[in-house]
């Protein structure tokens, strides 16, 4: 009884007589009038609606997941191709396909703030794998550069594979159907400030700031690792580290991680602390044969840095003694590269000189490249050290620092030992 009354819309006593009155109509607890109306079921509820625009939202986002997958999809085929078959078929368009995932991936992450109703948990992946995803395998391209071509077929790999579980989520299943992004999933929230504020603040304060540090972080180990500790990179700038050998018959090398553009005092230092009476021996390949038929400019570099050319400005004092190679030793395509990479150096990226950098290298070329940079030149470099050393009791040996490694390895297998170390900064950041 307590619950007739407590569910009763008149709850008065005219209401009380009628239903005394009328037992035929206990049943129904309460005359018809005041019956209530029967609440709505769940599926007669209205979703929220979608919004006018989503399925103009959806069709753009449609297309940057096949953008996604497809850039996956021609540089897993590139890597494939040119790990198992050596061909280059596929490169210029795997090349061409990460720039634009790279770019339409910031521009999506910024539409996610003016539209609040894009999924976040799905697209933020999309967005960012390119950038995030490449640079934190740094690391690992560094300390295993013999096995780089792996390491990015699987991170393309993994591209792939992220790009169907997200269509899978967006489509609720493996139902491939256009448009990939469901106009439905892209709920009407209207434009919200706070969003936006959120998500400009995580990129601006978040994301790009990790990301500026983390790369810092690995190129600073990434050169120590590669020079073996004769070159620094730090905060306040670049340094190199002089190392002086010495052998018990009281010969001694001095090891001058040099580079083709510093500032003017570096140079001027390094050559004021050579002893008159050293034998140095100079770094620089001749074209005898003119075969290269341009010269190395780097005032381009040296202006961007705020320093100087190496060649302008370092005059050692002491017997100075040609140890390069000729250019006419290198292979055809090596000569080739140093002629490309002259002119970019003398010219910029331009007009005429950005199809070059277009075209696909040759299979092997980096093995090719290595073998003539540095390994022929190295070899003849420690000939001559080793030539010398009978009749000259101080050599100094100022190349670059990507000689450096190899050089210290051999010549300590001669017997010498490092017994001096100094430091000498050759560009400082914000000079």
């Amino acid at each position: 009884m307590h619950e007739v009354f407590s569910h009763w819309p008149g709850r008065n006593l005219l209401d009380l007589r009628w239903w005394v009155e009328n037992p035929s109509s206990k049943l129904s607890l309460m005359p018809p009038a005041s019956l209530p109306p029967p609440l709505p079921c769940a599926a007669s509820v209205p979703a929220s609606p979608a919004s006018t625009e989503s399925p103009a939202v959806a069709a753009v986002l449609s297309c940057v997941l096949v953008l996604f997958l497809a850039s996956a999809v021609v540089s897993l085929l590139d890597l494939s191709f040119l790990g198992w078959f050596g061909r280059t078929d596929f490169s210029v368009f795997s090349g061409i396909l990460f720039l634009l995932m790279l770019l339409t991936g910031i521009l999506v992450y910024g539409v996610m703030g003016w539209v609040p109703g894009i999924p976040k948990r799905l697209f933020m992946p999309v967005c960012l794998f390119i950038p995030v995803v490449y640079i934190g395998v740094l690391p690992l391209l560094v300390w295993f550069s013999g096995k780089a071509m792996v390491i990015l077929w699987w991170v393309s790999l993994a591209q792939v594979l992220l790009g169907i579980v997200v269509i899978s989520r967006l489509q609720g299943g493996f139902k491939f159907r256009w448009p990939l992004v469901p106009p439905s999933r892209l709920v009407d929230r209207g434009f919200s400030w706070g969003n936006l504020a959120a998500v400009f603040a995580a990129g601006i304060f978040g994301i790009v700031p990790a990301l500026v540090a983390y790369t810092g972080l690995t190129a600073m180990a990434a050169v120590n690792h590669l020079s073996a500790g004769f070159v620094k990179l730090r905060p306040a700038g670049v340094s190199m580290h002089v190392r002086k050998y010495v052998r018990d018959d009281g010969r001694k090398i001095t090891l001058v991680p040099m580079s083709h553009v510093g500032e003017a005092d570096f140079y001027q230092s390094l050559a004021a602390s050579f002893p008159p009476d050293s034998v140095v021996l100079l770094e620089g390949v001749s074209d005898r044969e003119n075969l290269a038929d341009v010269h190395s400019d780097y005032s381009k570099m040296a202006a961007s840095v705020g320093g100087v050319e190496q060649t302008k400005v370092f005059k050692p004092q002491g017997e100075l003694v040609h140890a390069d190679v000729d250019i006419s030793t290198f292979s055809p395509e090596t000569v080739k590269l140093l002629k490309t990479a002259m002119l970019l150096h003398a010219k910029g990226v331009t007009a005429e000189t950005l199809p070059i950098l277009m075209q696909p290298a040759a299979p092997g070329l980096e093995k090719q490249l290595l073998e003539d940079i540095l390994t022929k030149r190295n070899h003849h470099l420690l000939g001559v050290i080793r030539e010398r050393l009978p009749t000259s009791e101080n050599i100094i040996v100022p190349w670059g620092a990507a000689h450096m490694p190899e050089i210290a390895r051999e010549i300590e297998k001669d017997g010498f030992r490092v017994t001096e170390t100094k430091e000498f900064m050759a560009i400082r950041f914000g000079s």
